[in-house]
């Protein structure tokens, strides 16, 4: 399969299908947000229509089937480290069997919560306010930059960006954590359901080389762009993960302390990239939008000069 976008040193973007790609890649950590189940998938998106008046509208994209579970588990099980798939609570211990039924390890069921998550309309049961996140390690000693911390990562769904490039985009802020604690430098950080791109923008922050896979190709175009405008920046681990775990909070000498972070700041271009950015580029020749990776023609007009 072609790269539909390579930075040329080591951010790649596949557009297909991951169940087709996967065989003839490598890579040393999986960090991925695959579509959830159906009934949670139908319920995903909720929007404000006309007098306020909130309703309901599926995601637009096709949900997770025992099929498309079992072949995804397959073929991650090559991974030789980590593999991080966020995934609703209730799923967590299905696709734990998934997983172990080709060969990897259990290690954790962690959690998101996200203080500002969508409150429960009904007002008849309480709303969910966090996602699971299911750690699944290859056979062997696991390590991870976490120490003892504990796997619960309090992060806000809302950057403050406005709406986001994909109906279930990530929070960059969360995304840098999880690339910075379960993988290292130089590795590569993979993701077979892209969507925008977000754990590519983390990993190439953080000085990760990163795959990612994406179905459809408007996703890759919006992950392309957001890429082409980040650069890799000097963050230290303390500055990465704001969410302290219990050995942080144990000093040497015995007594009580504080424990006081710092929110990272994240260059406003990564977390809405200018439309300057986003808008394609215009052919010099027909005036027909530029794919990303050519620079002054459309493909159509390169190959007639070819």
């Amino acid at each position: 399969m072609t790269p539909y976008y390579d930075d040329g040193r080591g951010i790649v973007i596949y557009c297909g299908d991951c169940r087709e790609a996967l065989p003839a890649l490598a890579w040393d950590v999986a960090i991925t947000d695959p579509p959830y189940e159906a009934e949670a998938h139908t319920l995903q998106c909720r929007v404000k229509r006309g007098g306020g008046v909130m309703k309901v509208e599926p995601l637009d994209f096709a949900p997770m089937d025992e099929a498309i579970r079992n072949d995804v588990a397959r073929l991650l099980a090559k991974t030789p480290r980590w593999i991080m798939t966020f995934c609703q609570i209730e799923a967590a211990p299905t696709w734990r069997a998934a997983y172990e039924s080709h060969g990897l390890v259990y290690r954790r069921t962690c959690i998101w919560i996200k203080p500002d998550g969508m409150p429960q309309y009904s007002g008849d049961r309480p709303g969910m306010g966090y996602e699971g996140l299911l750690a699944m390690h290859a056979p062997g000693a696991s390590r991870w930059n976490g120490g003892g911390r504990t796997g619960v990562w309090t992060v806000n769904k809302n950057d403050g960006t406005g709406s986001a490039p994909h109906p279930t985009t990530k929070p960059i802020r969360l995304m840098t954590s999880l690339v910075d604690l379960f993988s290292e430098e130089n590795e590569t950080v993979l993701d077979p359901f892209m969507g925008s791109g977000t754990t590519l923008l983390a990993a190439k922050m953080l000085g990760r080389r990163a795959i990612g896979i994406e179905l459809e190709e408007r996703y890759c175009e919006v992950a392309a762009k957001r890429l082409a405008c980040c650069e890799i920046l000097p963050f230290k681990r303390d500055e990465v993960d704001t969410s302290p775990g219990l050995f942080d909070a144990l000093p040497s000498n015995g007594e009580s302390t504080q424990i006081v972070t710092q929110p990272i700041e994240i260059p406003s271009a990564v977390l809405a990239p200018p439309a300057s950015v986003l808008a394609p580029r215009a052919c010099i020749d027909c005036g027909a939008p530029v794919d990303v990776g050519l620079k002054y023609r459309c493909r159509k007009c390169l190959e007639k000069k070819a």
